[in-house]
């Protein structure tokens, strides 16, 4: 690859070979792998239609989106720690590097690329801002308001989509989708807003290029941006007191059932797969109780009390919200497929027992972080609010349960957040095995040894994601007490 002469420097030029074609990997592995990823790893980068993004048709238009589809269908596949992955990534740094560097003429699988190396990237949000840059540079956004405008002006709304490419569409729905998650539990500062009603894009479930998938992008852009002003009406609640902290709760929490209700209606009139509704339904499910269980943390951040021993009533009403939340994400995560009127999906197949861990292997990393958070969250707060322990146990178990069905699927303990699932649940048992070495004890002690457990905060929820109610305590303020455990220590 020779180099592009700048004066006195010189400029790599981008590669234009994939994998294959540059003897790297076998036409039989890269299949093999490219087949892989569309086997779970689009449903979590719903930007794809397979039908449109076959193996021959991606690679022919775009040597840089084969390569990243074949080197994260290896991810999957083989593991994050494998030579061939760890091979494969190599080449697609480079190909970051070349979009970032050369200053090229954009297209929509570059974009495409992108999308893909960001949710799958710990480096995340800087990809993802690149990523939006090239899609302004295609004018994405005033494809996806043109589409919109013939729907609105048009007697029949289906002619008016067949005149719009909904694949441009759907990929700039998949960037705004990636930056909400960054933004609403990344940390990163949102690049994005919809000056829309979020409602809007149900006109696009009936439009007939739609995929089944489409729907999944959809429901959860709309969840977000829900989520997105539930927030901000929590923050301003909490400024201006307890009674309207809580009414921009409950607004919040009957907006998100709303949206369960409505997208499980639209669900089961919309797909006709066998499976697909049961599945689907699952992941509402999930995504509901993650959205409640975040807003009534960030109710609680934004109360400015993060000691419960200190809080008021009003306060651990919603802790124990959030508890109850948490409690139902990890419940989902661990129950079958629903019985959904009209499907005959078979509940022998292992997608069926348990569809949303099944697929755990093609996560993106947020969902993998999310999910560890949420059985520390469950743990956590179980103790602090002072749950008797059979009730405790209860959740270390299904917490030990959730980690032995990710071994199943494959995601061994090299996983960094498999390894903060294994810490969480032995900081957690030896927390409820000191206390009932107490004689008697019915529930944990917060004079027990829990602070280890109390004070764990994986460094990856601290500078990756921001999560809330990672700085929840019981530190009680019983002068008594507190003198004679000091004494105690002479």
């Amino acid at each position: 690859m020779s180099p592009l002469n700048k004066g006195s420097f010189s400029v790599r030029k981008p590669a234009c070979r994939d994998v294959v074609s540059s003897g790297l990997l076998a036409d039989l592995d890269a299949r093999a792998w490219f087949d892989f990823f569309f086997n779970g790893c689009n449903r979590f980068v719903p930007i794809f239609d397979p039908n449109h993004d076959t193996y021959s048709s991606v690679r022919e238009r775009s040597s840089i989106l084969f390569d990243v589809l074949v080197t994260f269908g290896c991810r999957a596949a083989a593991g994050s720690l494998s030579n061939d992955y760890q091979r494969l990534h190599h080449i697609v740094r480079q190909h970051v590097s070349d979009l970032t560097l050369h200053d090229s003429e954009a297209r929509l699988e570059g974009v495409q690329a992108l999308l893909v190396i960001a949710s799958y990237s710990e480096s995340g949000a800087i990809i993802c801002d690149i990523a939006l840059r090239e899609s302004l540079k295609l004018h994405l956004p005033e494809k996806v308001t043109a589409l919109f405008s013939s729907l609105a002006v048009s007697s029949d709304a289906n002619h008016a989509a067949e005149l719009h490419d909904l694949i441009p569409v759907r990929v700039y729905y998949g960037l705004v989708l990636l930056d909400q998650i960054l933004s609403l539990d990344g940390g990163k500062p949102a690049s994005i807003s919809l000056h829309s009603t979020s409602r809007r894009v149900r006109v696009l479930v009936a439009q007939p290029r739609r995929t089944p998938l489409d729907l999944r992008l959809f429901a959860q852009v709309e969840l977000n941006e829900l989520r997105a002003s539930s927030y901000a009406a929590v923050i301003a609640g909490a400024n201006s007191g307890e009674q309207s902290l809580q009414e921009a709760i409950d607004g919040g929490v009957l907006d998100l059932s709303m949206w369960q209700s409505e997208w499980e209606a639209l669900i089961f009139d919309n797909l006709t797969a066998e499976d697909e509704s049961a599945v689907f339904t699952v992941n509402l499910r999930i995504q509901h109780a993650w959205a409640i269980l975040t807003l009534q943390l960030r109710a609680l951040t934004a109360s400015g009390v993060a000691n419960i021993a200190l809080m008021t009533e009003s306060q651990r009403t919603i802790a124990s919200a959030a508890k109850v939340a948490a409690e139902r994400h990890l419940e989902l995560l661990l129950t079958g497929a629903p019985d959904v009127p009209g499907s005959r999906a078979s509940h022998n197949d292992s997608t069926c027992e348990k569809p949303y861990v099944a697929r755990f292997r093609y996560a993106m990393e947020f969902v993998l972080a999310k999910n560890a958070f949420c059985v520390l969250i469950v743990l956590r707060l179980a103790i602090l609010l002072g749950d008797p322990l059979p009730a405790i146990l209860n959740r270390l178990q299904q917490a030990r349960d959730f980690l032995d069905e990710l071994s199943k699927v494959g995601m061994g303990a090299n996983v960094s957040y498999t390894r903060i699932l294994v810490q969480t649940i032995k900081k957690c048992h030896r927390a409820v095995e000191a206390s009932m070495q107490a004689p008697g004890a019915s529930q944990l002690s917060h004079d027990s040894d829990d602070g280890d457990f109390q004070s764990f905060v994986p460094h990856e929820f601290l500078f990756e994601w921001d999560f809330p109610g990672l700085n929840l305590c019981y530190i009680p303020l019983d002068w008594q007490d507190l003198f004679l455990d000091f004494g105690s220590t002479d």
